[in-house]
């Protein structure tokens, strides 16, 4: 059980901007966006995700309700993927720590190598899912004949909230208590040997 707590004690600030980047992203991106640039099974929806992804200063635990939002709101299967494989690698904080470890050629590659490895994890997933096109027009016909009223800011700082830390919760809460557990107990269990 103190593994368990250690872990979520040092995951939480993490994951906690995570959800509220992607309640930000609800609220305050036009959901057209999503449909426009990030929807198709497509070489260029990949890249849109990368380079979204990649000034993004999330670190691997809190791209993942990140991530999550933009699959819910219409981003395509490769797409999503591209931005998980992309955010994490390419942190200022990354490429701060590989300057500092291992010199500025490395620094400048590593960001060069994120969007390589995004990319070439987008269009295989994409390659793959042939399922995921119809899914993504069916959730672009169900957000487009929802009439979006117009918000106040106030309204959508509100709406933001409630989407990240009460309907991504719902969402992915379970899943993320259960990858906790798991990875509490492989701690627990398994030497560091």
């Amino acid at each position: 059980m103190q593994e368990i707590l250690q872990l979520l004690n040092s995951m939480s600030p993490y994951l906690l901007l995570g959800f509220l980047l992607a309640g930000i992203m609800h609220a305050f991106v036009p959901n057209n966006f999503y449909h426009k640039y990030l929807s198709r099974q497509s070489f260029r929806s990949v890249l849109n995700a990368a380079l979204l992804g990649i000034p993004i200063p999330l670190c691997s635990c809190g791209v993942i309700p990140t991530a999550m939002s933009l699959r819910k709101e219409g981003a395509s299967r490769g797409a999503t993927v591209s931005f998980l494989i992309a955010t994490p690698q390419t942190g200022i904080d990354s490429i701060i720590a590989t300057y500092s470890l291992m010199g500025l050629p490395f620094a400048l590659l590593r960001p060069l190598v994120a969007l390589s490895t995004s990319l070439v994890g987008g269009c295989i997933v994409n390659q793959w899912d042939e399922k995921d096109t119809e899914a993504n027009k069916e959730t672009h016909r169900r957000q487009t004949s929802e009439v979006q009223p117009a918000l106040s800011f106030i309204e959508k700082v509100k709406s933001a909230l409630h989407y990240a830390f009460v309907e991504m919760m719902q969402d992915i809460g379970r899943w993320l208590v259960l990858g906790l557990i798991i990875a509490g107990l492989i701690t627990a269990f398994v030497p560091d040997s």
